[in-house]
């Protein structure tokens, strides 16, 4: 069997890795357009900040070490540009413009996501810049270095992230941000402690201020909003991310209502022979049971093996779909979500109601307690639990992931309010704030 994957980022190789594993004697070759594969962007603003350097320590495995541990033949630098379905023929074209060719049994998509650029005037005056890949992140890198000013569009978990990293560069950050709140995703009540740490350690944080332009000769000056003209040296855009689905379309892959790829629970798209996987494809939220789109690295991952094995061994494995379960810091405030914010429940369609508590990390009398924001979302139909936001200054992840935990196998607040979680002075206090949360939510829903 000769299986093709198109894109060799996180799922592409996952789904190479996973395909040449189970297969005796399959064939697997992996175009890619960029110089790297199976690399980690999420770690680019550490790159940035200095704790990453140099960067290609971000790329997890090298080409030479699929190609001679694993036996994938490995294309970098190999843009696919046509697919012919009826020939089940790919063509790409090299770095020196040469035409590839190659046929294939069965087809993996893993194109990825694209970050979403709006088209306003002075969008392609030079030092704007997007971050997605590793190439993005060197040209940022090369900008930022002589520059002063910084202006953020966007104050999402990538604005967050690299305001952070330009401050330990030394840079001013001017952030902007067309809602009232940061991290749109959130529920606001749960923002109002991100947005005073912004400002604490010097973030020039402009919400409700929709960009309407750039301005600049050649390359960018100002950014101009609806309430002001702000001089900037260098532009980051992070408003977003959408499929990159052009080959897709192109050779008339059924695509979902997100504008992602649409598969079947095996990962399989409308075409038989052609399965997708990661950041270019629709999922399904385990909570709202609705399609999804949610561009994040563990999925995708889960996402490229499911389809690897499946074009194998048969249609056997299933995706289940995502919680959109995210985690992110800003200096030492730790932030965390899964599920459904409060506005996203509502919008869903559920009866849902919220609380908000905050609690110690450790027991009272242990020294370095810290305290916890805990918000908790919650049917009240069902007494499922639909969402829940964290913040504070350690204990983050454990406790997100217990929600992520919960919320997936459907357990209701009085559940999560009975769970056995550890206990431990230096780690918690014998209520911990997941459960004491749990059971103040229990009032609003009785």
């Amino acid at each position: 069997m000769k299986i093709i994957v198109i894109g060799g980022s996180a799922a592409g190789m996952a789904a190479a890795a996973k395909s040449k594993r189970v297969g005796r004697g399959v064939d697997v070759t992996v175009f890619e357009k960029s110089r790297f594969v199976s690399y980690a962007p999420c770690g680019l603003p550490y790159y940035f900040e200095g704790l990453v350097k140099k960067i290609d320590e971000l790329v997890y495995y090298t080409v030479d070490y699929f190609i001679e541990k694993r036996g994938i033949d490995v294309r970098t630098e190999h843009e696919v540009t046509d697919i012919d379905e009826s020939g089940k023929e790919v063509v790409a074209i090299d770095k020196k413009g040469k035409e590839v060719r190659m046929n294939y049994d069965k087809l993996i998509i893993t194109t990825g996501g694209k970050a979403f650029k709006p088209s306003i005037e002075g969008i392609g005056l030079e030092r704007i810049h997007s971050l997605r890949t590793l190439e993005d992140g060197e040209s940022l890198f090369k900008d930022v270095k002589k520059a002063e000013v910084i202006g953020i569009v966007g104050a999402g978990y990538i604005g967050i992230e690299m305001a952070e990293a330009f401050i330990k560069m030394g840079k001013k950050v001017k952030m902007f941000e067309m809602m009232d709140h940061v991290m749109p995703s959130f529920d606001k009540e749960a923002t109002k402690i991100i947005e005073n740490e912004l400002l604490l350690h010097g973030v020039e944080l402009h919400l409700n201020e929709r960009v309407k332009s750039f301005e600049g000769k050649d390359a960018i000056k100002k950014i101009v909003t609806e309430k002001g003209s702000y001089a900037i040296d260098v532009a980051l855009l992070s408003i977003g991310v959408k499929p990159n689905v052009d080959l897709a379309k192109k050779i008339g892959l059924e695509i979902g209502e997100t504008g992602g790829i649409k598969t079947n629970e095996f990962m399989q798209t409308s075409n038989e022979d052609i399965y997708a996987a990661g950041d270019n494809v629709e999922t399904k939220n385990i909570v709202t049971k609705k399609p999804a789109y949610m561009p994040l690295a563990p999925a995708a991952n889960k996402m490229g093996r499911i389809a690897g094995e499946n074009v194998v061994e048969g249609n056997k494995k299933v995706f289940p779909g995502v919680a959109g379960t995210s985690i992110t810091k800003f200096f030492d405030l730790q932030i965390g979500k899964t599920g459904l914010s409060l506005n996203e429940a509502i919008k869903n369609g559920f009866y849902a109601v919220a609380t908000d508590i905050q609690h110690g990390t450790r027991s009272h009398y242990y020294p370095d307690n810290k305290k916890i924001n805990v918000r908790l979302v919650a049917d009240k139909k069902s007494h499922k639990l639909l969402g829940g936001e964290i913040t504070g200054w350690e204990g983050i992840l454990g406790r997100i992931n217990t929600l992520a935990a919960a919320i997936t196998n459907g357990m209701t607040a009085e559940q999560v309010a009975m769970l056995d979680m550890g206990y431990a002075p230096p780690f918690a206090p014998v209520w911990d704030a997941v459960i004491v949360a749990a059971n103040v939510i229990q009032k609003k829903l009785s």
